[in-house]
């Protein structure tokens, strides 16, 4: 039998466009609710990563402009000191950003030590710098990313494997994250990123339902 003809859509990983632009939005989405976002991260959401045609009118895409446009007028120190009061604090932080305070009302529950146990048996690592539970939303988003565009050792994960993973640990809080932190009185950048991510989650919980 003759070799098949390359596929042109494919990377070397063999992702496609598409998957690698989600594993890019997962990996924005994880870098924006871990830390706040640079001056270079803000001008890169300003003028870059193209995820919507001009004419196209989603929610999604309305989303992404709107951020996109919140992005090009933020100050990085309105944003940082923005981001350290709502999602730091002193205390209880006004928004939590952890599954498990979602799932099961306390941070540090059950939900933790079963997603604990999953990343294990799937050969996740926590690293050593990490100050954060694996259960916040940023490592979760992390996790997405890697299933779907692997690495250079490691192929993508089955689409079964992503769509599990995300219903169970993404999909099952989002809808009440994404509210908490539009709700917040400390949020007004991150009012934006919560929509785009609320889209982004549904557009992938619909793909997983035809996929």
């Amino acid at each position: 039998m003759a070799d098949a003809p390359p596929n042109n859509d494919l990377d070397v990983r063999g992702v496609l466009p598409e998957d690698q632009a989600r594993a890019e939005v997962y990996a924005l989405l994880g870098n924006l609710f871990y830390q706040p976002p640079s001056a270079g991260l803000l001008e890169m959401i300003a003028t870059g990563l193209t995820l919507c045609n001009d004419d196209t009118d989603s929610g999604f895409c309305r989303a992404w402009r709107a951020l996109q446009g919140a992005a090009k007028t933020a100050a990085v120190d309105a944003v940082k000191d923005e981001f350290d009061t709502a999602f730091i604090g002193t205390g209880r932080q006004p928004v939590m950003l952890y599954g498990s305070f979602y799932l099961a009302g306390f941070l540090n529950e059950k939900p933790l030590a079963q997603l604990r146990d999953e990343l294990t048996k799937m050969g996740f690592e926590r690293s050593g710098n990490s100050h954060e539970t694996e259960d916040h939303i940023s490592a979760l988003c992390d996790v997405m990313r890697f299933l779907i565009a692997g690495d250079q050792d490691t192929p993508p994960a089955a689409i079964d494997a992503q769509r599990d993973f995300f219903q169970r640990h993404i999909h099952s809080w989002n809808t009440q994250l994404c509210a908490a932190v539009s709700g917040a009185n400390q949020t007004h950048f991150y009012k934006h990123v919560a929509q785009f991510a609320r889209e982004f989650f549904a557009i992938e919980s619909e793909s997983f339902a035809f996929a």
